[in-house]
């Protein structure tokens, strides 16, 4: 095992490479300042869970009750996901990104919940504007539902139940977590950057040194 390298070697070694370095660091500076003066992400999100209002007892064990929920669930999602569903959400004013995820479209058992259900998240670097989009699609989630179920009775229809509701939270990649990570990284990268400079010019100069001995022995 090759022995470590002293603080007074490592600093003799920066001296050596002080360009290489500082251009590590002016790198590092400018990611730095760039994650500083960057907007946090905040985002909310909730489970909707589907149920059906006139569910005899013991439905929730029956796959066969279950099913037609699960499939109403799957198609209320695709048909949010889909650029015509984004555009009446953009022109109602949600401005921030959604997604409404199925929990249960390849099983029909929902591991938390006896009914099926999908996540619906919204995501901005404006808190009013991921509240104004979650709020527009669930209604307009309401309004596909009332639709796919037109003429069925109203104490027969599938309805959706919003749980868990967070609220618009910053996301948790804080710039704090960010920048010490980035502090760490960049004490690698000016090591890493001086080392192969050092390697680098050693090569050089050996490279030079057998050139020179090649080119006396062809004299000789």
């Amino acid at each position: 095992m090759g022995r470590g390298m002293t603080l007074h070697e490592m600093a003799a070694l920066m001296r050596r490479h002080l360009l290489g370095v500082a251009i590590a660091l002016v790198i590092s500076i400018g990611a730095g300042y760039y994650v500083m003066n960057t907007a946090p992400m905040y985002s909310e999100s909730a489970t909707l869970v589907f149920i059906a209002k006139n569910a005899p007892v013991g439905a929730r064990s029956n796959a066969g009750f279950i099913a037609p929920l699960v499939s109403t669930e799957v198609m209320t999602a695709q048909t949010l996901m889909n650029p015509p569903a984004e555009s009446q959400v953009r022109a109602a004013g949600g401005a921030a990104s959604f997604q409404v995820v199925p929990l249960n479209q390849y099983s029909e058992q929902y591991p938390y919940y006896a009914e099926p259900g999908a996540t619906l998240t919204a995501t901005s670097q404006r808190p009013a504007d991921v509240r104004r989009t979650f709020t527009v699609v669930l209604r307009l989630i309401g309004q596909r539902l009332a639709a796919m179920q037109k003429g069925v009775p109203p104490r027969s229809r599938i309805q959706e139940s919003v749980v868990g509701d967070t609220g618009p939270v910053i996301q948790p990649n804080s710039p704090t977590r960010v920048l010490a990570g980035l502090a760490l990284l960049t004490v690698v990268a000016v090591f890493s950057t001086a080392n192969f400079l050092d390697r680098l010019a050693r090569c050089r100069a050996y490279g030079q040194e057998v050139a020179g001995r090649h080119r006396r022995l062809a004299v000789e």
